[in-house]
């Protein structure tokens, strides 16, 4: 019996190390796994830029300052913002959207003979376009809308073969469309609308024959339709409205049935004959949408010219219909509004919005390359091949160990009390019988509210028997939600609801009852305020001044790695003076960097990010999203999910639609009073931050400068208008008074008036 107790003494002492050597050669391969993937990627990622891309480089920052890009202290490609290159160091996309970006741009274009794909959309970019643009042979999509340039598009742009989507609308380009554009025929998406384009359409147009969306509205063409438009039977969508366009429509536009939304205004109007909307006793001053109000909404001509209004307007579209162009839609979110008889179809082309998906994007950025960096060499595709094989088997080792990590650290941690924490961080300890007395012991009369933290009660404090509390009382809270309330506890900004204090109940501080006080905000939320039914609508500052005010207060949460991830109306609370106060934090996860992980989707349907959802990763782009759906529904007075015709739609794609096609008059809530020029630039704005790209969307600094922006320019202009109105009345008033020579004459006489009278 001793010497079976000797063995097994020795068996046990020889498992420990047994299982040390084990763990310690687990890490030793991740080491050398790790290293192999960093050299590998090394050579594949951080190729420095050729030689040949410096004077661009140089020029960009004379121009536009990019210094915060990275442009200009680091060598390497892969270090610069915006910037994708390929193996050899030749730069093959720029991606710069939504940057503010002044100046114009250089000449030096010309010299990215590998560039596959340039966003430059919402910038301030101004002159022409560098004519040398027409060489680089390689690029597949551009977009330079929104900006305010001017001068023709280049004659020779017809070079640009394997061109997939060309966006140059709302800038003020002149000149007539060059013929050779006729030689795009891979050009799936054109868009040329709101610019100041004349001459006629170029009669090769027809050549286009990938073509599924041509935006030519709000321009100053002439001429006929061409016939052989007759010849693109891939086209869904055409908009030729707001031209000086004459003569008929061609009858053989009746054989194009992909053709789901067509938008044509012209002197002599002849309607396909499959078009059976399209009927001359049905207007004048009609746009032609069934009825389905709510989807057709940016259609409605409200005296706009942008939306195709005359006598000859007209804008067809099919019958029950349901389609999304997921890729080759049209308008920023890639979707088109209308679609075939009784029909539930998708296009998978590759042009797109600018939100819509490309071939030619960065997930496929080393097959363009290889067009035109010189091909990859056989190494260098050994070298992905490898790191590829590294990086799975590095995935998989690590995932085993932070599994394994996460089950001993779960037996062995025991979570820290929320009292404990709070108090920790100099938060307000309220003892759990003075909350009973605020709330009246949980009364239903207090009852503020419900949500995923618990119910909310209102209660006045009975320390000063003034001060009014929203009570949370909470449900269990886990260790991950107790991190997430703690980051809140230290956090002060005037356009986020203040947490005042916690109280724990029950025996010894357990979790049967964890409270949370914040201020109280007496005007309810957002929701109230921008509902069809409210009888006193918000006016158009005010509703700047909320949004102002939101996207400040998220600047301020991302300062702190903090994403919200659940952004909509009820989350917004309305001060006494109307402004806005960011609540509920039972959703807030807070992180290092630009991106937190997190183990379950959070959110409201219509708000939360596509991308988010599909990922599982929670970033400051997923809040820009839910923030650009808010500003659509707080400025058009529409709901982020559309219910028409027994369909739904987001209203993301349906504001996109909007702007693609020039039809701007939905894209205001009726009830609310504002130029047309800044509810465009806001919505425009709000397009840009539910980018599918999420490179792509603005940070929410940028966001809430823009918004201050448009904001003090309408201001300015109030200010201005009522200067004018205040001179007005005094030169009518000075008209009355004879024999009045100077200003100072004339106050004399008012006050000898009114002297006389008393």
């Amino acid at each position: 019996m001793q010497s079976a107790a000797l063995a097994t003494a020795k068996m046990e002492r020889r498992r420990v190390p047994q299982r040390t050597l084990t763990l310690l050669g687990l890490w030793l391969w991740l080491a050398v796994l790790v290293m192999l993937a960093t050299a590998l990627f090394g050579m594949v990622n951080a190729a420095p830029f050729k030689a040949t891309q410096a004077v661009f480089l140089q020029d960009c920052h004379e121009a536009w300052g990019t210094t915060f890009l990275g442009w200009t202290q680091k060598s390497d490609c892969d270090s610069a913002e915006g910037l994708s290159c390929d193996a050899s160091g030749m730069i093959t996309e720029i991606a710069l959207s939504s940057n503010a970006l002044s100046g114009s741009l250089p000449d030096s274009l010309s010299t990215l003979t590998a560039l596959t794909w340039l966003d430059m959309r919402y910038n301030s970019l101004s002159g022409s376009i560098p004519a040398g643009l027409v060489n680089l042979v390689s690029l597949e999509y551009i977009n330079l809308w929104g900006n305010r340039l001017n001068g023709p598009i280049p004659n020779g742009i017809g070079n640009l073969t394997r061109m997939v989507t060309l966006y140059l609308p709302s800038n003020s380009l002149i000149g007539s469309i060059p013929d050779s554009i006729t030689k795009l025929t891979r050009l799936e998406s054109l868009d040329l609308w709101s610019n100041h384009l004349t001459g006629s359409i170029p009669a090769g147009i027809g050549n286009l024959v990938s073509l599924t969306h041509m935006y030519l509205s709000t321009n100053y063409l002439s001429g006929p339709l061409p016939v052989s438009i007759s010849r693109l039977t891939n086209l869904g969508s055409l908009h030729v409205d707001a031209n000086n366009l004459t003569g008929t429509i061609p009858a053989s536009l009746g054989r194009l049935q992909a053709l789901r939304d067509l938008n044509i205004e012209i002197t002599a109007l002849v309607c396909p004959a499959h078009q059976s909307n399209c009927t001359i006793s049905q207007y004048p001053n009609t746009v032609f949408c069934q009825t389905c109000s709510s989807f057709c909404s940016c259609g409605d001509n409200k005296g706009t010219a942008a939306s195709g209004g005359g006598p000859n307007s007209t804008s067809t579209s099919n019958n029950n219909s349901s389609s999304t162009a997921s890729a080759g839609g049209g308008g920023p979110n890639g979707t088109s509004s209308t679609s075939s008889n009784n029909s539930s179809s998708t296009a998978s082309g590759g042009g797109g919005g600018p939100n819509g998906t490309s071939t030619s994007s960065k997930d496929t950025a080393s097959t363009a390359a290889s067009g035109g960096g010189g091909g990859v060499s056989v190494g260098v595709i050994i070298g992905i091949a490898a790191a590829a094989v590294a990086v799975v088997i590095l995935l998989l080792l690590g995932a085993g160990l932070l599994v394994f990590s996460r089950h001993r650290m779960l037996q062995q941690q025991k979570p820290k009390d929320l009292g404990d924490s709070l108090a920790a961080a100099h938060c307000t300890e309220f003892s759990f019988s003075e909350v009973l007395q605020a709330t009246d012991n949980w009364t239903a009369e207090n009852q503020l509210g419900s949500g995923a933290f618990g119910d909310v009660y209102k209660g006045v404090s009975p320390r000063d028997g003034t001060t009014v509390w929203a009570v949370k009382r909470a449900k269990l809270i886990d260790m991950d939600f107790q991190r997430e309330i703690l980051q809140m506890a230290d956090k002060n900004h005037h356009n986020i609801v203040r947490l005042l204090g916690f109280a724990v109940g029950g025996d010894i501080r357990s979790k049967i009852e964890q409270i949370l006080i914040y201020e109280f905000v007496p005007n309810g939320d957002l929701h109230r305020w921008i509902d069809p039914e409210a009888s006193n609508p918000l006016s158009f500052k005010q509703r700047m001044d909320i949004l102002i005010g939101i996207a400040r207060g998220f600047e301020y949460l991302h300062s702190f790695g903090i994403v919200h991830r659940d952004i909509k109306p009820a989350n917004i609370l309305i001060t006494a003076d109307m402004q806005a106060k960011i609540a509920d934090f039972g959703l807030v996860r807070a992180g290092e960097g630009t991106t937190v992980g997190t183990t379950r989707i959070m959110g409201t349907p219509g708000y939360v990010d596509p991308v988010y959802t599909k990922t599982s990763k929670a970033t400051f782009a997923s809040d820009v999203y839910s923030f650009g759906v808010l500003i659509l529904v707080v400025l058009t007075g529409q709901a982020p999910l559309m219910e028409s015709c027994g369909e739904t739609r987001q209203i993301t794609s349906w504001a996109s639609d909007c702007v693609s096609s020039g039809h701007l008059g939905g894209l205001k809530d009726p009830k609310m009073d504002a130029p047309g020029d800044a509810v465009l630039r806001v919505v425009y704005l709000a397009v840009s931050c539910t980018e599918e790209r999420t490179a792509s969307r603005p940070s929410m600094a940028h966001v809430a400068n823009e918004l201050q922006a448009i904001r003090d320019e309408v201001a300015g202009k109030d200010e201005l208008r009522a200067a004018v109105k205040v001179d007005a009345q005094l030169l009518e008033m000075k008209s009355t008074f004879k024999g009045v020579t100077s200003f100072e004459d004339e106050l004399r006489m008012i006050g000898e008036s009114f002297s006389n009278e008393d």
